[in-house]
């Protein structure tokens, strides 16, 4: 049976790696391909998401685990959307897959009609690929796997290059994409005017050099994004 629905999900607890960020430039990408999305910001301490894409809807998951069937908006958002995004808080990662687990949403994809995706944004913090590798552990094959290499900090991440978390998500078909760094001005601007980098192409609050680097940083992420396309909307 091929899955008509996604869940796109971030399963890293490790804060500041760029999970929304990435976040982001999938929703630009989807909503350019006309893919009818869903999202949803699981951070209401900082609502960065939210804020950079008013449409996510707050689900608060800052609560005990029997009350996590909050979640259950996730699954309940498919009947009208063919994408879910959900972008998870930093220390959030945990509550959104012990929901996973305990509603058995990984050994319910086919009978549901969905697939599942996790996108791992990789980074050359420690505590981030040992959280990595936990989450491998727990999930295996049960469910799809994207790597984004986030290069703000790094171009050719060594630690994660080499690490056994890399090499099981490759083992694992992991789909392996770069996330490039956006020049800091525009990135600050951008932040400081509410606006995805897709967004920001159109933004007549932002200088046209500004608008310029979004275009051409929108096009290369359209073409990195394209390499998992199969994964993502197909």
């Amino acid at each position: 049976m091929t899955a008509q629905k996604r869940i796109i999900l971030f399963p890293q607890d490790k804060g500041g790696i760029g999970k929304t960020y990435v976040a982001a430039l999938i929703f630009d990408f989807l909503m350019d391909k006309g893919v009818r999305l869903k999202a949803f910001d699981l951070d209401h301490a900082n609502s960065t998401f939210n804020r950079l894409v008013p449409e996510a809807e707050f689900i608060d998951t800052d609560v005990d685990d029997d009350k996590l069937g909050a979640l259950d908006l996730i699954i309940d958002a498919l009947p009208d959307a063919d994408t879910v995004l959900v972008d998870n808080r930093a220390t959030g990662a945990s509550k959104l897959l012990t929901y996973l687990e305990a509603a058995r949403l990984p050994e319910l994809q086919a009978e549901l009609g969905l697939s599942l995706t996790f996108v791992v944004v990789a980074t050359d913090d420690k505590d981030a690929n040992s959280q990595v590798m936990a989450t491998i552990a727990r999930f295996e094959d049960r469910v799809k796997w994207i790597i984004a290499r986030n290069q703000r900090d790094s171009v050719d991440l060594p630690l994660f290059s080499q690490s056994n978390s890399r090499k099981k998500l490759l083992e694992l078909g992991a789909i392996e994409l770069e996330v490039p760094c956006l020049l800091e001005v525009t990135r600050n601007r951008l932040q400081q005017a509410n606006l995805t980098v897709g967004r920001g192409r159109f933004a007549d609050q932002l200088h046209l050099l500004d608008r310029s680097r979004c275009i051409r940083y929108h096009e290369s992420m359209r073409a990195e994004f394209a390499k998992a396309q199969g994964i993502l909307f197909e």
